[in-house]
């Protein structure tokens, strides 16, 4: 997790009992420096030998192949690396959740990570804009104000839907416009939207059985910048297009999108 991330939320984690520790195959000594020098305040336990880390499943057994494939060689010191993982425990300490990436590289930011674990909406840490458009206002957000290579990070999209009207879930029927939220940014990897439940809905006279979405809707789409290794990284525009089209009881307005463009920023190198 980013610094910045964990001072937003510490209050949100005091209120929930929640209690951060991390896991490492380096030594107590290396560890320990690494903390001092970033002021981390949660446990960071060493696990040299990799004992732990294979009793978890979590080393990676494909180094070589994950090192080549980013363009370097493996160091000997390297040999017991684990994937980025996170285990999400209950209060009687049983696992309940397990998240892994596709390499030990790739890393999740901080406020997305605790958002989907544990199921709560914290106040956006990173670049934000809304729109008002009539009968919906529409807000967006990334979850990390910075990036760094490898990193994932979500835009996050939230509607307010004014009372009494409804926009369509995904799936329906390819005669209503459907709720769509599009990332884009040069050189990205876009994951699937994480969509909130939808509610049934009918229209009198027609046997249709339709899904959608009122009041208030939060969507989450998680993403990857990609920077080939001996690219420049810099600040990076991201856009983020909503598509959705208002209805009520018994007419539907004309579709509407918008488009907003947010910047991120290139975190600086921690060693």
């Amino acid at each position: 997790m980013q610094l910045v991330e964990l001072q937003k939320i510490a209050g949100e984690l005091a209120s929930r009992d929640v209690a951060p520790f991390a896991i490492s195959y380096d030594s107590v000594e290396t560890l320990g420096a690494f903390a001092e020098r970033n002021a981390i305040g949660y446990p960071l336990l060493a696990d040299e030998g990799s004992n732990a880390i294979r009793g978890l499943g979590m080393l990676d057994e494909d180094l070589d192949q994950h090192h080549a494939e980013m363009g370097g060689a493996v160091r000997d010191d390297q040999r017991g690396v684990c994937y980025p993982g996170v285990f999400l425990l209950d209060e009687r300490g049983i696992v309940v959740q397990r998240r892994f990436q596709r390499n030990y590289r790739v890393r999740e930011s901080g406020l997305g990570l605790l958002e989907q674990a544990l199921n709560v909406s914290l106040p956006g840490a990173g670049p934000s804009a809304s729109v008002d458009r009539e009968r919906v206002r529409i807000s967006v957000h990334l979850d990390s104000p910075t990036y760094w290579r490898y990193q994932q990070l979500r835009a996050v999209v939230e509607l307010d839907i004014a009372s009494g009207y409804h926009v369509y879930a995904p799936g329906s029927p390819d005669d209503y416009v459907s709720l769509g939220v599009e990332v884009s940014a040069d050189a990205v990897e876009v994951g699937e939207p994480l969509w909130p439940a939808a509610r049934p809905f009918s229209i009198e006279g027609l046997d249709e059985q339709l899904q959608v979405f009122e009041g208030s809707v939060r969507v989450a789409v998680p993403f990857e910048l990609i920077i080939q290794r001996g690219e420049p990284m810099g600040d990076r525009a991201v856009t983020v297009m909503v598509r959705y089209q208002t209805c009520d009881a018994g007419n539907c307005y004309l579709p509407e999108e918008v488009s907003v463009q947010l910047m991120v920023e290139e975190r600086p190198s921690v060693e």
